[in-house]
């Protein structure tokens, strides 16, 4: 027996005809940063890669999704987010092996994550972050995940066999075991 964080549940459903578009994105989008010149690279930061591979995947994201039906690409006060159908808004962050972000928290940042209303965004919908995990050299994606922020749930996106399928690795699912949900392709 499933069992999901009703939210999660609800989330995931939503996104699951295009987990494997969002997955692709990334890889996709450090594949472009890799592309850059080494001799630029190298003298990058660990911010400056993650903010080069942040902005070709929202590029990526643009491309994708924006023709889709219900998908609406928003810019509330400089934060750049997609809202899918007025239920779920993302935001394309770069993620820890924890499925953690970290920026420098404005007010607005901390209303996101905590799912308080802002001007501009649609109230009903989930925020959440859809998030890479790079390696330590920024030269591949290890881990792709949607992650409630704040919440009590994380999902990742796993590519197996070329079927694209979200597992729940919440903290409370890992002692017990993953489960998760698979899309044959």
């Amino acid at each position: 027996m499933d069992d999901f964080d009703p939210e999660q549940e609800h989330v995931m459903s939503i996104l699951e005809p295009y987990l494997d578009q969002i997955y692709r994105i990334f890889p996709e989008a450090m594949k472009t940063y890799n592309s850059i010149d080494s001799k630029i690279t190298a003298d990058h930061e660990d911010r400056t890669a993650a903010g080069c591979v942040r902005d070709h995947a929202w590029m990526s994201f643009q491309s994708n999704f924006g023709g889709t039906p219900g998908f609406h690409f928003l810019e509330v006060r400089g934060m750049q987010v997609l809202n899918i159908k007025d239920r779920v808004v993302l935001r394309v962050k770069k993620v820890d092996a924890n499925g953690n972000h970290r920026n420098y928290p404005t007010q607005q940042q901390i209303d996101f994550d905590n799912q308080v209303d802002l001007v501009g965004l649609p109230p009903a919908a989930t925020r959440v972050i859809v998030g890479y995990q790079p390696d330590a050299a920024f030269s591949e994606v290890q881990r792709v995940i949607i992650r409630r922020p704040k919440g009590l749930w994380v999902s990742q996106i796993v590519d197996i066999d070329e079927i694209v399928a979200w597992v729940d690795i919440s903290q409370k699912q890992l002692p017990f075991g993953n489960t998760g949900r698979a899309v044959k392709r």
